[in-house]
């Protein structure tokens, strides 16, 4: 993997010398944030320590070339984490060269690319890779190497996507916390395919905004991003195994003044395995509520896959999202995650408030109630978790 960013970093600075740097315009700025986190059941599962200090930070650079027809981002991450090993990385999101046309963009380093429309089952987004050592959910995303092509007009949007360089799935080390039930060996992956992280991957997207619908239409074929994770009855550890996946998939959000509406399908042939899978809800928003400033949304949204071995395959999500609409930026999300098919649930809070114009504060909060053994979710269940974060940007 670092040799594919040896090479965009080339690229890029090559690039950049091609054109007038004394002329160079550009933009830096970035953000320091320690964290503190403490886990109320006490120590873990597996004697984990039950309190935990990391340090996250993340720069940005932003130069405009050739007369703003092209453009160079470069967007790194970094964290340090006290006890755990695998939280010890350093990531660049963006790392890309940009060049604009009348009607085309072309792209070519590491990017971010998200597809969806759901508040918590983002069950379609499928190019960049999950960083679990960072969140279990899945939300947080490494970036991925690849060349896109996109073109516009009034008809929509069309991009094309080739991954030269797979990026493999980040899972907590041993001494991480919350992590799986027994530890993953990175050093016994194995892959589908013959070319395994060499393999070239491609994607091809559509989308357009028809009235008030944003739609997307999409298809994905190369490594599948979600290992599966089979345990070695020798070291008793997961061994991950990255299968070929095909996926055909279908996002829609419609806007109707106060609702939102949100779908995301999709049909994949995962090995030699096809599912199905469907999420979607909707997002009502109360504004000025008790005439003030202040508005209150109300987000309810589900997700099914017809294979037993998912995750989310029968789950729901039930959240309030308070935004005050001050100079403060203050808002808070919270809400309760739901297993249809058993009698687990996890409780998320998510608040935030700027101190001043560099300082803003995070508090998160997970709390799992009662959660079947059958669950997913099971391993975690003695990792409730309070975090602070504050954030100084610059």
């Amino acid at each position: 993997m670092i040799y594919i960013k040896i090479l965009n970093f080339a690229l890029i600075v090559t690039f950049i010398f091609s054109f007038n740097v004394n002329a160079l315009e550009y933009k830096l700025y970035g953000l320091v944030q320690p964290e503190f986190s403490i886990f109320t059941n006490g120590d873990g599962k597996h004697h984990q320590s039950k309190n935990n200090y990391s340090l996250f930070t993340k720069g940005n650079f932003i130069s405009y070339l050739d007369e703003r027809d092209a453009k160079i981002t470069i967007s790194a991450i970094a964290r340090y984490d006290e006890k755990d090993s695998e939280r010890r990385y350093i990531d660049f999101q963006k790392l890309k060269y940009e060049q604009y046309y009348e009607n085309y963009t072309f792209k070519i380093g590491n990017e971010i690319i998200f597809w969806g429309v759901n508040e918590s089952f983002n069950i379609i987004d499928i190019i960049n890779q999950s960083n679990f050592a960072e969140d279990m959910t899945g939300t947080k995303k490494l970036g991925q190497p690849l060349l896109s092509l996109a073109y516009d007009n009034n008809y929509g949007t069309i991009d094309l996507y080739l991954m030269p360089y797979f990026i493999e799935r980040k899972f907590p080390s041993k001494n991480g916390r919350p992590r799986l039930a027994l530890e993953v060996d990175q050093n016994s992956i194995t892959y589908e395919s013959s070319s395994k992280e060499q393999k070239l991957d491609f994607a091809l997207r559509y989308s357009m905004v028809y009235d008030d619908y944003d739609i997307g239409i999409a298809h994905f074929h190369g490594n599948n991003r979600v290992p599966q994770l089979n345990i070695n009855p020798s070291t008793l550890k997961f061994n991950p195994h990255y299968t070929t996946l095909s996926q055909t998939s279908l996002d829609i959000q419609a806007t109707k003044g106060a609702w939102l509406y949100k779908l995301e399908a999709l049909s994949a042939k995962d090995g030699n395995e096809r599912h199905l899978g469907v999420a979607g809800g909707f997002e009502y928003t109360f504004y000025g509520i008790r005439d003030s400033q202040s508005d209150l949304g109300l987000v309810i949204e589900y997700s099914f896959d017809d294979r037993n071995s998912y995750p989310f395959n029968n789950d729901s999500v039930a959240a309030l999202r308070w935004t005050k609409n001050d100079i403060n930026s203050t808002s808070l999300l919270a809400g309760m995650f739901i297993d249809m098919r058993g009698n687990s649930n996890r409780f998320i809070a998510e608040y935030e408030q700027r101190i001043n114009n560099n300082v803003k504060l995070f508090i998160d909060a997970t709390f799992n109630g009662s959660i079947d053994s059958q669950d997913f979710t099971y391993a975690f269940e003695e990792d409730s978790v309070f975090s602070i974060k504050l954030a100084r940007y610059f």
